[in-house]
Parts: C-alpha cells; structure tokens; sequence
C-alpha cells in the first residue's frame, strides 16, 4: 500500500515538475540597464538585438522590456515573429530612446528584407531629445534624416525611377503597432514610415513630434488599418498616402497641429532655387499620389490645440528671419488632400481649424509622374462637420472624372459647414472648379472636371457670393456637369453657381415612363442648349429638345426604359452636335 501511494506521489511530482519548466513560446524580460553612458547605451542595443533574433529564430515569440528608461546606440532591426513588449499596459513605462539611430526592419538602404508577424506594444520608442534637429533659426540644415521607425523602405532608385505602383510586391506582412508612444522628439523626418507592406495595423498609439515630414507616411501599402490614434505636433502632414496605396482604413483619429516646422524649410528651398513664392499647405490627413485607390477615411477629429486665431508658427519666423515688414500668409492650413486618389471616402469627420491660415477644408487634384496618371474619381465627401474662421477655398476640385458603371464623379453632400469670417477666394465661392493645363510639345492640354454633384449642404457664413464657381485660364468650361439640390445657407434654400460651368441640374427622376431632368440655370448663361437621351453607345433615345433659359426649368422624356440600365443624358450648345456635350450617366431606378 505505501509502495502505491509513494509511486503516485511521484508521479504527481514528475507532473509539477514538467509543468514549472519554461515555455518555449515565451521569453525572459531583456536585460536592458538604466543609464546614459554610451557604453550602456552599446551593451542595450547587443541584449535587445540578441532577444529580437534569438526570439525569430528559436520559436520564442515574446520579448518582453522591463520598466525604466533606456539608451540604444545604433539601430534595432525587427525580425519575423516577433511580439516586442514593455513590462505592463502603460506604454510610458518602457521608454527605448534611441541615440543615433532608428528601429527599422531593414538593415541597410537598400537591403529590402522580407519580414512577417511583427507586433509592437505597450512601449514608448523615441529619439533622444539632444539629438541634432531641424530649427529655422539656428540650425536650418537637417543633419540626421532618418524616420523614427521604419516598416518598410522605398530605394533612393524607385524613388528617381518615377511611380510604377502596380510592379510592387509586398515585403512586409502581418504588422501590428498597438498601444503605443512613438516620439520623435522633432529629430529626423517621419515618425513612423511603412512601405511595401501588406496588412499592416496601427491602433491605440500615440504619435508625436515628427521632424520636417509627416506623422505616418504610407508607400505602395494595401490593406492598413490606422484607428483611434493620436497624431500631434507634425512638422508636415498627419497621415499621408505617399503613392501606390490600396485599401485603406483611417478612422477614428485625432489629428493636432500639422504642418508646424516644414513651411519654413520650404519657403527657403523655393527661394533657393528662384522659383515664385506661392503658398504650402499639406494637409492634416493627405493622398500626395499617383496611384492611390479605395481609402475609407471616417470619425476623425482634426484640429489645433489653441485657442481661436492660431497662426501658424511658419509665418512669423520666416518674417523674421527675412526682415519682412509683414507676416506672409505662406504656410497654411488644409484638413483632407485627394491627389491622384480614386474611390475615397470621407465620412463622419469633424475639422475645426480656426486660424488666419487656413487655406481648405478638401481638395483634389490629378497627379502625374513619368510613367503614372491619376485624376480624382468616385470622391465622397459626405456628412462631416467643417468649421473655421477665415479660408481661402472651402473646397477646391481639379480636373476630376466620372465612372459610366457607378455614374460617380466628386460628390460633396450632407456636410455641415460652418465659416464665422471671410470666404478668401476672388468669387467668394464655396466650391471653386478648376482646369489643369499640361504641356506637351508645346501643346497645352486642359484637363476638366466632368462631373460634380453638391447636394443636402448646410452652410451657415454671412461671406458667400455663389455655391459653386468655375475659374477658367482657358475661358472654357471646366465643370461639364453639376449636380445642385437641397443645398441651404442660412436655413433657406440656396443653389447659385457661376462661371465656366456647362451644365447645372437637379437630381434626375424616372416615373411613369417619364424621365424628368430639373435644369438650374447658372446666373450668367445665356446660350440656348440642346439636350437628348441616348444608349450608352450613343444611339439616340429620344429627339433633341431646345432649352432657353427660364427660372426653373423642368425637362420631360416620355419614353419606355428598361429598369436597371444605364443611360446618357447629352447636353450641347451647339444644335445637332453632341461631340463636346456635357454628359451625365443615369441609371434607370
């Protein structure tokens, strides 16, 4: 009887013992010290390097820091399958403070590792505070330039070879940035950059004091998410779509003080180079492009820290540094950018940027590198609160094109819009339309806008001359189509439009087999124009009808349409010839 108890005893024991023994999935806390000396700073980098290795190599996926602030000498390079993590959930109490160098997943410039199955959390990463930065003043040459943390990197090759967005394969995969503190001090450029990468997350993170460029920069990324972030004291834009970006999510975020230190720098570089003084204004969350398609940016908060009328820190000290008599307005404030973008939506958004400096609220135009042409297409804005003091252009469309299949164009709808002082633009308009002329052999081409739709808008400013404005170098029309309807100013009903536009109507309707197109006359046209309805390879549907200009015009169509086919309504100032018509898809409800 003992024998038995004492062998199930052991047995027992045998089980407690295999049980105490370390998991091989998880890893001892990194043997870091606290101190500043380079030769601790030295001895960090080698314990978190060897941790960070061992831990992708051998099956060890947790690397664990301990709390206290620590110096790293050189660069940390990330490998695959790794999770990287501070000793509890407050980020503030892990600090790696890097010394000369970033945490990067490449090891030299141009080595481009693959690299998957990365987390960071529950860390603070940052750059030391006395490292050598950027200051107009006193130290206007960049010495260090490098992002703080680096996902990814684009070639100083790709970069002179121009855009070719669709040849680029995803090298780093499966990222996660979670609860986070990533402070570039204002050293360097980005505070955290990714490029070429897939599935990347960034959530719950804190990103402050970028150098002379952006928040986060993202470089021929698909599939990223950047949710209920803090991104604050940018020294350019927030959160910028570099070029070559696909399905992107950017929501939730709050974004505070952008463009803060770059004006300047970029005031002297164009003087430099004897080129005209005009103006910059990157924008709080921008799509620099070409080639940036399908981004869903939505419930973000994107203001200024101060109170009302803060100028931005650029402009006096570029008068001061230059002996101006008068403070420029150079450097300026913009909420959302959409160049060479297709298929964004902005929804749910609340900007409030009360400044004398403030330049838009949305803009978009088409870009165009060596081998890559973009021009805005299937843009909503819709259902976000904007408010500011003085602006010089609300919103601001260049050159955009419509989609036959969704009958899209740029729509601005459902938005609330607030302005307390001046509208600054020459035709006081909310909406300016403009052409972008490219020269080719001598040749200027222009570039119009074929369809815009503005509609459910509610505008509160006592500073408004029209809706929407064409401007024209061309003396063209640079809008073909306009959509206006239910748009108010002030509580009451207002759906004025001017200049340059071809064509203004109402939201087109089918009953009855009756189609009937509403037609706002702009408050100066005066042409006849001819209108009809035609298939969609141009085969005419109904006769031409002449239209003159009446205070509310409505155009009837009693013809038989097939339910669910799309059609073309066709609108021209010259009888009988619809080459150059203004032309709006309409599919048939």
């Amino acid at each position: 009887m003992s024998k038995t108890i004492m062998y199930i005893a052991g047995v027992f024991l045998s089980f407690l013992i295999l049980f105490s023994l370390p998991n091989n999935t998880q890893a001892s806390t990194v043997p870091l010290s606290q101190g500043t000396t380079s030769e601790i700073a030295t001895k960090n980098a080698a314990a978190l390097q060897n941790a960070i290795n061992q831990a992708s190599t051998s099956g060890k996926k947790q690397v664990t820091l301990p709390a206290g602030t620590f110096y790293i000498n050189g660069k940390i390079i990330l490998k695959s399958h790794i999770v990287l993590q501070g000793a509890s959930s407050s980020p503030a109490a892990t600090k790696l403070t890097m010394n000369n160098a970033p945490m990067t997943t490449d090891t030299t410039a141009t080595s481009q590792e693959s690299t998957t199955d990365i987390t960071l959390q529950n860390f603070t990463l940052q750059y030391n505070p006395n490292m050598s930065k950027y200051n107009y003043l006193t130290n206007p040459i960049n010495f260090y330039k490098d992002n703080l943390l680096n996902i990814g990197q684009i070639t100083p090759s790709e970069n002179s070879a121009g855009y070719n967005p669709t040849n680029k394969k995803a090298l780093k995969t499966n990222i996660k940035i979670t609860n986070m503190i990533l402070n570039a001090n204002q050293v360097g450029l980005t505070v955290v950059n990714v490029a070429k990468a897939d599935n990347v997350t960034i959530n719950k993170t804190t990103i402050l004091n970028s150098g002379l460029q952006n928040g986060i920069t993202m470089t021929y990324t698909s599939n990223i998410k950047i949710t209920n972030n803090t991104v604050k004291n940018i020294g350019r834009a927030g959160i910028v779509q570099y070029y070559g970006n696909t399905k992107a999510l950017i929501s939730g975020n709050k974004v505070i003080d952008w463009m803060q230190r770059y004006g300047s720098y970029h005031y002297d570089a164009v003087k430099k180079s004897g080129q005209t003084l005009d103006s910059m204004q990157d924008a709080a969350i921008d799509s620099y492009g070409p080639a940036n398609q399908t981004t869903t940016i939505t419930n973000n908060q994107i203001n200024l820290s101060a109170a009302s009328g803060k100028v931005n820190p650029n402009n006096p000290l570029i008068a001061k540094k230059w002996h101006l008599k008068k403070v420029p307005n150079y450097t300026r404030y913009a909420a959302f950018r959409a160049n060479g973008a297709q298929y964004m939506l902005y929804q749910g958004n609340t900007v409030n940027i009360d400044s004398p400096n403030t330049f838009a609220f949305f803009s978009t135009n088409m870009r165009k590198s060596s081998n890559t042409l973009t021009r805005p297409k299937g843009i909503t804005v819709i259902g976000n609160r904007f408010t500011s003091r003085n602006i010089d252009y609300p919103f601001r469309i260049f050159a955009g094109i419509s989609d036959p299949n969704t009958t899209n164009g740029i729509t601005i709808s459902g938005n609330t819009i607030q302005i307390l002082g001046t509208i600054n633009n020459y035709y006081r308009t909310l909406i300016e339309v403009h052409e972008v002329p490219i020269t080719v052999n001598g040749k200027t081409s222009y570039y119009t806008t074929d369809l815009l739709s503005v509609t459910n808008n509610k505008i509160q400013t006592k500073n408004i001359s029209t809706l929407v404005a064409g401007a024209s170098t061309s003396k063209k029309d640079t809008l073909k189509l306009l959509f206006l309807n239910n748009n108010t100013l002030n509580g009451k009903i207002y759906q004025i439009s001017r200049n340059y536009i071809g064509t203004t109507l109402k939201v087109l309707s089918y009953k009855n087999n009756a189609l009937q197109i509403p037609i706002i006359w702009n408050v100066d046209e005066t042409k006849t124009k001819y209108i009809r309805v035609t298939n969609l390879s141009g085969k005419a549907i109904t006769s031409e009808i002449a239209l003159t200009k009446t205070k509310s015009p409505t155009v009837t169509f009693k013809t038989k349409l097939t339910r669910g086919s799309l059609i073309k309504i066709q609108i021209s100032e010259v009888k009988g010839n619809y080459t150059n018509a203004s032309t709006v898809f309409f599919k048939v409800p």
